[in-house]
């Protein structure tokens, strides 16, 4: 039996707060891998945790690229509609209650009423942006309110087109990052004013469609990435592609089981990573390169780390979506390309968060699957390349990997060693496939046996062992 596409309620593992998690998610609507999420925001005052399933609070549709709350959001945007005029430029005062048992939560469509305004919101959105469609139930003339926190400039491309930019800078690098928004309306925009930090767009009827899309590149991308449909044929080409990754799997039904968990999951394998590469009207790819604040061709994807990845989601990807997975890893080889390190928490460039080099077990075992034939020698160069050099900033590559090759052992930490002695297997098991450089193996036969603890169970990695693993 297949997934059904709408029977998933993308509210599922998005109780948390600080102090208490039921799975740190958010009710993420968007394109399987897109490049922006949207969700409604319920609250301003929690930072990361902005979304409550269980508080009736509408404050907006929030454009989101925050992969977890410990990350954080990056080139946001909340789009509020209105039909009163709001004079308090403080959130509190525009927000809505709304009822969270008549709304729709799908990966492919959002709808939610406002009871303050009586307006309906519906959203499906692209892989670069969304489709939205506002309804008055009175008839009012509906306002729209864009805010963000970063800094932002607005400016009209023509009466039925709004342009803008978000500029803010990358954590930790403070690299300057600039997000470009178009929106295009189904009327003319009537009026326009600001709100302090805030735009409102006010329009004549009491119902408006538009379309969003943003870019990392240009505005004339941005204008480039708009929907090409309208709004029941994008939803339409969304559930496609969204069922073209859940329906690669068929249930055997074992009597009254709940299956609700599984399908709740199965949709958030396919969110991460997102996708941070366009493409241009001449079908060229191209990314953003923050090393060079510059535009790069080739594919890019961000907002993942490999600490976890590496032994849950990857693994089931390089089985099952191996054409979406060799994209991956173009482009994080893209990004060794660039820095000079594969990357280990991306969002959108490197944090530099947990140690070790985890991507090496993600790209062994796409090599093992024989997924990146055209890519095995260049990323192979590229795993000993970030295990051997030590990056200054302690942003990249392997903590301590100057004392870790000069002393065969890390003085700071064992549990960086055990980590570094795991990355390494990967190394071993390349060498083993395709004998391509015996620097690896050599790394993984002496220093890390010799200074882990658990000499058992690495040397139970090593071919012709007697050893058995503990």
């Amino acid at each position: 039996m297949k997934t059904i596409l709408e029977t998933i309620d993308t509210r599922y593992g998005t109780d948390n707060s600080h102090s208490f998690s039921h799975g740190n998610t958010l009710p993420y609507t968007g394109a399987p891998f897109g490049m922006n999420y949207f969700v409604p925001q319920s609250s301003h005052t929690d930072g990361a945790w902005f979304f409550k399933p269980d508080l009736p609070i509408f404050q907006g549709i929030r454009l989101t690229h925050q992969p977890s709350p410990w990350i954080g959001d990056f080139s946001w945007l909340l789009l509020t509609p209105v039909t009163e005029k709001i004079n308090n430029p403080d959130i509190y005062h525009r927000q809505s209650s709304y009822r969270t048992d008549e709304s729709i939560f799908q990966p492919h469509y959002l709808k939610i009423h406002s009871n303050r305004y009586q307006v309906s919101t519906e959203l499906t959105p692209t892989t670069y942006g969304a489709c939205f469609r506002l309804t008055s139930q009175l008839a009012q003339p509906i306002s729209l309110i864009l805010h963000s926190g970063a800094l932002t400039h607005f400016h009209m491309l023509d009466s039925y087109t709004l342009i803008g930019s978000l500029k803010e800078e990358t954590n930790p690098a403070k690299q300057a990052l600039t997000m470009y928004v178009c929106l295009r309306f189904d009327q003319p925009i009537q009026a326009s004013h600001a709100l302090e930090e805030d735009l409102v767009l006010d329009f004549e009827q009491g119902q408006l469609q538009f379309d969003l899309a943003t870019s990392f590149i240009s505005e004339e991308q941005a204008v480039t990435n708009l929907p090409q449909a309208d709004f029941d044929r994008v939803k339409e080409q969304t559930k496609q592609a969204w069922e073209s990754y859940l329906h690669r799997f068929d249930v055997v039904e074992q009597g009254k089981v709940d299956r609700r968990i599984f399908d709740q999951t199965l949709y958030r394998l396919f969110l991460f990573p997102q996708t941070f590469y366009e493409i241009t009207p001449e079908g060229q790819e191209i990314h953003w390169n923050f090393t060079h604040q510059t535009v790069q061709s080739g594919k890019f994807y961000t907002n993942i780390g490999f600490w976890d990845g590496f032994r849950t989601n990857f693994p089931l990807l390089a089985l099952i979506a191996p054409d979406i997975y060799h994209d991956f890893l173009e482009g994080f080889l893209n990004f060794y390309k660039e820095t000079g390190y594969l990357p280990k928490w991306l969002a959108p460039d490197e944090r530099g968060m947990m140690p070790g080099t985890l991507i090496d077990g993600v790209i062994a075992d796409a090599a093992a699957k024989h997924l990146i034939p055209d890519l095995e020698q260049e990323l192979f160069q590229a795993m000993l390349d970030t295990a051997e050099k030590e990056d200054p900033s302690k942003r990249y590559g392997r903590h301590g990997a100057s004392d870790y090759q000069a002393l065969g052992y890390l003085p700071q930490s064992q549990k960086w060693l055990d980590i570094y002695a795991h990355d390494n297997y990967p190394h071993f098991q390349f060498v083993k496939k395709a004998e391509l450089d015996g620097r690896s193996q050599q790394r993984i036969s002496h220093e890390d046996l010799l200074a882990s603890d658990r000499l058992d169970f690495y040397l139970s990695w090593l071919p012709n062992s007697s050893s058995t693993q503990s």
